[in-house]
């Protein structure tokens, strides 16, 4: 069972964004050697971009992140927001 996690801050405001990165994958046949270089894009609330992760989630309730989803940020690509959601005073 997963703990939850805490968000550590009252965060006034939310960003849905779009995150291009290049992920790992395998070939499970046969094959040239023909590397390739296809973005993959993740869609989430964006938590924080440090040097080392990005993190992305995609539930936010009170003070706990849910499914977090975490990126190497030196694989990422480009960062795109879609949409701020203002968070009402508590």
């Amino acid at each position: 069972m997963d703990t939850p996690r805490t968000t550590g801050k009252k965060e006034k405001e939310l960003k849905i964004v779009e995150v291009s990165w290049i992920d790992a994958y395998t070939e499970s046949s046969w094959a040239e050697y023909k590397p390739e270089s296809i973005p993959t894009k993740t869609y989430g609330l964006l938590v924080k971009k440090t040097k080392e992760w990005t993190t992305l989630a995609m539930t936010k309730e009170k003070d706990y992140w849910g499914n977090l989803w975490y990126i190497p940020t030196k694989n990422v690509l480009g960062i795109k927001e879609l949409l701020t959601i203002e968070q009402p005073p508590t």
